[in-house]
């Protein structure tokens, strides 16, 4: 009987060895999609931020629209100026403004890192405003 149970904790031990690099495997590409996903998030609310304040603030700098943009990207992503473009044809109400923040992000997990070439997987958002009243002049 103890020769029995003996055996199956040495059976247990031997599936959970070969089970735990695929639990860990399984966890990383987890925990990597979330951090994805959360830089995705900040990526398209730094885009929106950036597009509602400047329609609101139709004669802003492009550097002041950049800088909100900046701080609503999040502790996580750090946003150069580089990486924000906004984009203002005609200041009149009514007229379109776009924002486009870049980001790319980095991989850290070395299996899905090696499965994308460079480890880096390039986000983009785009947010539309409309301009809301004529700028002052």
């Amino acid at each position: 009987m103890k020769a029995h149970i003996r055996s199956q904790r040495g059976q247990s031990l031997v599936e959970f060895a070969l089970v735990l690099p695929l639990l860990i495997l399984l966890l990383g590409g987890v925990l990597e999609l979330g951090r994805l996903f959360f830089a995705y998030v900040a990526v398209t609310d730094a885009a929106a931020e950036g597009a509602t304040y400047a329609s609101i603030y139709p004669s802003a700098s492009v550097q002041r629209i950049t800088e909100r943009a900046q701080a609503a990207s999040g502790g996580l992503i750090q946003l150069d100026p580089s990486m924000v473009q906004v984009d203002r044809p005609v200041l009149t109400a009514g007229s379109p403004i776009t924002v486009t923040v870049t980001y790319p992000f980095t991989l850290v997990t070395p299996l899905l890192g090696d499965l994308i070439p460079g480890r880096i997987i390039p986000l983009r958002g785009v947010a539309v405003g409309v301009i809301l009243s004529n700028p002052s002049p």
